[in-house]
Order: structure tokens, then C-alpha cells, then sequence
């Protein structure tokens, strides 16, 4: 799954809610998350995948296991909120 939302915060600022955005995920779907350069990569049971911070977007790129396929939808629809209100 790949979701890519705009921004105008600035690298610095990005990088902060991005960590804002990983913590809130992770409390939501018991994932962990550590930096490796400008992406903060995010594991869990069934979950892996990274947030990518630019200058002027997020990119969440995640890879759902197969037990969790079948909710992707919903899982989508969860993390786009909580992307978009952390973006605001």
C-alpha cells in the first residue's frame, strides 16, 4: 500500500510529524519505527514498510501480511486520517 500526501513544512518540520505519525500508528497497530536517513522505517506483526520525508511530501509505503490483506481497505481509509490530520 502507498500513500503520498503533499506538504509545505519543510524537511525539519516533515521529519517531526512524521514521528508524530509513527507513534500515533504504532500505539494503533503495535509497530515500532527507527530512522535510516529520510525514511523512518516502521515494523510489526504482519506490517513493514517505511515513511519517506521530502522537502515538500510524506510517502508511506507499507506491505501488509496476509492475514491482514483482507482488512486493507480499512487500514487505508485509518492511516490516511491520521496522516492527513498530522500534515495539517
Amino acid at each position: 500500500m502507498r500513500i503520498r500526501r503533499s506538504h509545505r513544512l519543510g524537511s525539519e518540520e516533515a521529519r517531526r510529524r512524521a514521528n508524530e505519525i509513527a507513534a500515533h500508528l504504532g500505539r494503533q497497530y503495535s509497530l515500532t519505527s527507527k530512522w535510516q536517513g529520510d525514511r523512518l522505517m516502521v515494523r510489526g506483526s504482519g506490517v513493514n514498510g517505511y515513511l519517506h520525508v521530502e522537502d515538500d511530501s510524506i510517502e508511506l509505503e507499507i506491505n501488509l501480511g496476509f492475514a491482514l490483506k483482507f482488512m486493507e481497505g480499512p487500514i487505508r481509509s485509518a492511516i490516511e486520517n491520521t496522516i492527513d490530520e498530522h500534515l495539517v
